[in-house]
């Protein structure tokens, strides 16, 4: 669970109302036994610092608290700006009732307490059991519109359930900042035993992968005085896909990488391998005819065995802290990764088994769509990682097989070895 504040805010904020509300009290108890003592200039300079004190309260304490609120428990309460308003006239009424004894103020101020209790327990109820779900694509790609259907079910038979807010509690990036809220959608009312659908498009405009960490219900029903929120547990994350790049380079790639396959043994291929004699096991589909008419011979044609097409793609995340810092280099770094993404898409779709490295992780080889997002999840997940630079030459790391090997770098000007193709940022 998410705690309200930071254990030294809330300590703070907790030590500075019971002071405050202590001095208050104190100001109002001096203020009434002045006004039973006769001392009228007393009482008058007393009331008016109760009062001081209990704007200060509302003013500084509970404004604080209320703007610092997140989500700690099942249920939790946020004080708006108008409830903040409200609270102030409350003390208000509170210390002039007490410091004149008039019965009229009494009266008011119960109402006062009256309408906040009404606005507290028709929030509560309005989000007591209520039923939600949130269902998205399996695969989202950056900068793409991805749907998000929320059903929002009312399993009470007699109370409706009013204005009710939905929203995606995410993790932040960095482990200790508060995980932040995303909203989703807005229902007016939810009749009883009814359910209400929405579809909200999100769009997320970078990779990465967002760990979901619950579904937040809100209301202000009735009067907007408090905000109830309700959590419901919900674990998940939502991995979004970087955008494949479409590039004229990745035709002149593909030939080259399959230019690095063909097999020297015979086949049922389609490259041309010898020609020779007819046998009476060859189909007649395989007869030569013009080198039989030169020959006088019946001649057949013979093809070389394709082999699997196997092609391994290396993502190399690591910079050193000069190139990291340059300007630009994070665009420069999606482009790579956009990039990357495109090149194995290209090979997928071509009918390869295609392979990532990166960030010392390996999909392995395979094939068709599945194996496409495995690649694009890591890909998803790459960041860069600082460090010196090193001597020895990137593609040094990569395992050495008969697959054809290419090399997405960082590192500008890296050339490869022969049997690696290196390609710089700068040429992405």
């Amino acid at each position: 669970m998410f705690h309200f504040l930071k254990q030294k805010q809330s300590l703070r904020f907790l030590l500075t109302m019971v002071l405050l509300t202590t001095a208050a009290v104190g100001a109002m108890v001096v203020s009434e036994l002045a006004n039973r003592v006769g001392n009228v200039e007393l009482e008058s300079h007393s009331a008016k610092l109760a009062v001081v004190l209990a704007v200060i309260i509302v003013a500084y304490v509970v404004i604080k608290l209320a703007q610092s609120a997140s989500l700690q428990s099942e249920y939790s309460l946020q004080v708006t700006m108008p409830g903040l308003v409200f609270s102030l006239l409350i003390l208000l009424v509170v210390v002039l009732s007490l410091s004149s004894g008039n019965n009229l103020l009494y009266l008011f101020l119960s109402i006062l307490l009256a309408t906040m209790f009404v606005s507290l327990v028709g929030s509560r109820l309005s989000l007591s059991r209520v039923r939600i779900s949130v269902r998205y694509p399996d695969h989202i790609f950056a900068g793409e519109q991805a749907p998000f259907d929320v059903t929002i079910t009312n399993r009470k038979r007699l109370l409706p359930a009013f204005s009710v807010g939905v929203a995606i509690l995410e993790a932040s990036a960095g482990a200790s900042e508060e995980p932040r809220l995303s909203e989703l959608c807005y229902v007016p009312i939810i009749p009883p035993g009814a359910e209400a659908v929405s579809r909200q498009v999100r769009v997320f405009a970078k990779r990465g992968v967002h760990p979901i960490r619950g579904i937040v219900l809100g209301t202000r029903f009735p009067l907007g005085f408090i905000e109830q929120r309700r959590l419901v547990d919900a674990e998940g994350e939502v991995v979004v896909y970087p955008t494949p790049a479409t590039a004229d380079r990745f035709e002149l790639l593909v030939r080259q990488a399959q230019g690095k396959i063909e097999s020297r043994m015979r086949g049922a291929g389609s490259d041309l391998h010898a020609i020779r004699q007819y046998q009476t096991s060859d189909h007649h589909h395989h007869i030569d005819w013009k080198a039989t008419a030169k020959t006088s011979v019946l001649m057949v044609r013979e093809f070389t065995r394709d082999d699997d097409w196997r092609v391994t793609v290396a993502f190399d995340a690591v910079v050193d802290p000069e190139l990291a810092a340059e300007e630009g280099f994070p665009e420069r770094f999606e482009r790579a990764i956009a990039f990357t993404a495109g090149l194995l898409k290209r090979f997928i779709d071509e009918g390869a088994d295609a392979r990532l490295v990166c960030g010392g992780q390996d999909t392995g080889f395979a094939g068709g769509e599945q194996h496409l997002y495995k690649m694009l999840r890591l890909l998803a997940e790459a960041a860069p990682v600082t460090a010196p630079p090193a001597g020895e030459t990137p593609s040094d790391d990569l395992p050495a097989d008969e697959s054809s090997r290419i090399l997405i770098t960082p590192r500008v000007g890296e050339t490869g070895s022969a049997e690696v193709q290196a390609i710089g940022y700068d040429e992405v």
